[in-house]
């Protein structure tokens, strides 16, 4: 049975609002503006005020270790090792609220309420995509950006060249959050899982080219209430929302997954994250960390 392992020996004021996780650190994000750097055992490293007191709406780690943050005054900032006050620097700053973003490699994803999607390499603008609707969660690889609102998952083709210009490839019913996961193949992650329209039940389709984005499964009502997160690997699916619970999922290719069973939290879940060796972090409204293994 799936057992909390590791609970932080600090909570953020507020809410802990996203997680990120790169190379045995892993980062939290708060309501109180503040980043915590924490061992995997969740041991406090380091506190970083990032944004001054202003609530701290998504993270994203490169695959150099850089961490990027986005906050409520409109601000996206970064951070590298070793991760503290004097290593924070501005990326940009916005009327938009930047509540989505995401790193394949190097670029780096950024996702606003306006439904503009930026894409960016060495800290370094390359182009906007308008997709008209709001971005709550965000994915990109191999010239292909997904996110989603509370609708419809939308999959856009990137135009080569310098044009910012796009085509819908495919519109997939759902709500968001979004997750790229499952084995690598000719550089794209094998699945595509999101919540239903419902925000309560799963989903899980094909994201090689040759499937066109087939269902592998639905999977209705598998919460109580909204999924707030997701997370995976190459085997498994983790998900947890307002109903104060965190599940597990394996045989992802199955026609139905197998349940790895859930835990209690005590609180709303906010955000999930994988680390190493099977843990899984979660972020909750009490403001504090965990971590727990289903594995």
């Amino acid at each position: 049975m799936p057992k909390i392992e590791h609970t932080s020996s600090e909570a953020h004021e507020g809410d802990a609002t996203c997680l990120a996780y790169h190379d045995q650190f892993l980062f939290s994000g708060g309501a109180d503006g503040k980043i915590r750097i924490w061992s995997e055992s969740l041991q406090l490293l380091s506190t970083v005020d990032a944004h001054n007191r202003s609530y701290i709406y998504c993270m994203a780690v490169n695959d150099q270790g850089k961490l990027y943050s986005s906050s409520c005054d409109g601000q996206v900032k970064f951070m590298t090792a070793p991760y503290d006050d004097g290593s924070v620097q501005d990326l940009f700053r916005c009327d938009d609220a930047i509540q989505a973003m995401y790193c394949d490699g190097s670029v780096l994803y950024t996702g606003d309420d306006k439904g503009v999607v930026t894409t960016w390499t060495n800290d370094r603008m390359l182009f906007k995509y308008n997709l008209v609707e709001e971005v709550k969660s965000l994915a990109g690889e191999k010239k292909l950006i997904y996110t989603v609102r509370d609708l419809d998952v939308v999959v856009s083709q990137v135009v080569g060249g310098k044009s910012g210009k796009y085509s819908n490839k495919a519109v997939l019913p759902g709500k968001s959050p979004l997750l790229l996961l499952g084995p690598l193949i000719d550089g794209k992650r094998s699945y595509l899982a999101f919540a239903d329209r419902t925000g309560m039940g799963l989903q899980l389709v094909n994201n090689l080219p040759q499937e066109k984005f087939v269902h592998i499964w639905i999977m209705p009502q598998c919460h109580d209430m909204i999924v707030n997160s997701i997370c995976g690997d190459e085997k498994y699916l983790y998900s947890g929302g307002y109903d104060k619970k965190v599940k597990g999922w394996s045989d992802l290719a199955s026609s139905q997954p197998r349940s790895l069973g859930e835990v209690e939290v005590g609180s709303c879940v906010n955000c999930i994250c994988c680390g190493k060796n099977n843990l899984v972090y979660i972020a909750s409204s009490d403001g504090f960390v965990r971590a727990v293994k289903f594995i």
